[in-house]
């Protein structure tokens, strides 16, 4: 019994020790995390005197990050613009199925639709910070060859490289002025903007920094395969075009028949949307005819 109990004793005395340590390190994180915070803020504010400042108290961490990745500054200018068509949805169905009908439909497509453009912004951004790696890995490569540091290599190409990724860029080398290394700055903006690529860069830079090797041709072997991949994604898309070409038609298609029996026997479509049943039969038909479009244009892309 007496050896139970000193071996309860122990795990016990394990278990503080391991919270004590866990509870120093998490310490240690935030005191980290809250100076570069306050380095990077002191740093942008001072960048940014004379700019309208973003009101973002009342918009969703989530989608404050979502919006970062777009490339679209938080700014209201730009919150605006985003909740204007939901303004221009909702007084449009209520002027046409009644205010109950138009705060339902609003709610439902209006998300659908923010979200649609959210995610091509994404994928537009992503892809010109794709196509801009390939040109300033080759810059980090030639001035590595005149015997520059990685550091210096890194700094001297983002200061000729074009937007979006000279911004992306700058943010890296404040991170790296407030005390962070450069591969971490890299991982952290890679995760920021979900971009894996990045990813690859940092993951060369960590190789480079901490073991040495011969950076130039890993990065000079990784911009190839950067421009080899968007090649064979052109060449893809070529060859889908008849797939998306396809999709465009029996999209078009229904809308197209719909417009020609308006515009030939008005009172046809007219009579059915002042019948109860015929509306609801025309509202069930713009949301299949939109359903279908987007399984069609789902299918149809290849990433």
């Amino acid at each position: 019994m007496p050896d139970l109990v000193w071996i309860i004793l122990a795990a016990s005395l394990c278990l503080v020790l391991a919270a004590l340590l866990l509870a120093d390190k998490g310490l240690r994180q935030t005191h980290g995390s809250r100076r570069l915070d306050e380095v990077l803020a002191r740093h942008e504010g001072a960048n940014a005197s004379g700019t309208l400042p973003a009101v973002t108290a009342w918009v969703p961490p989530w989608f404050e990050r979502y919006l970062h990745r777009t490339g679209l500054p938080a700014t209201p200018l730009v919150y605006g613009a985003l909740l204007t068509p939901a303004l221009l949805l909702f007084l449009l169905t209520r002027f046409l199925l009644g205010p109950l009908h138009a705060l339902l439909l609003t709610g439902v497509a209006y998300p659908l639709l923010l979200s649609s453009f959210i995610q091509w912004r994404i994928r537009a951004f992503r892809q010109k910070i794709v196509d801009q790696l390939p040109n300033f890995l080759e810059s980090i490569v030639r001035i590595l060859s005149i015997g520059c540091s990685l550091e210096l290599a890194f700094r001297n190409a983002s200061e000729e490289c074009d937007e979006p990724l000279r911004a992306i860029n700058q943010q890296v080398l404040l991170r790296t002025r407030a005390g962070q290394s450069l591969e971490d700055a890299l991982i952290q903006l890679a995760d920021v903007y979900a971009i894996r690529e990045m990813g690859f860069v940092a993951s060369l830079f960590h190789l480079g920094i901490r073991y040495g090797g011969n950076a130039n041709a890993v990065l000079e072997r990784l911009s190839t395969t950067l421009r080899e991949r968007r090649r064979g994604q052109h060449e893809l898309k070529a060859m889908t075009a008849e797939t998306r070409a396809s999709a465009w038609i029996l999209s078009a298609l229904p809308v197209v028949v719909g417009l020609l029996t308006l515009s030939a026997n008005p009172g046809y479509l007219v009579g059915m949307w002042t019948d109860l049943g015929g509306r609801q039969l025309l509202l069930w038909a713009v949301g299949l005819q939109i359903a279908g479009m987007f399984l069609l244009f789902r299918m149809a892309r290849i990433d």
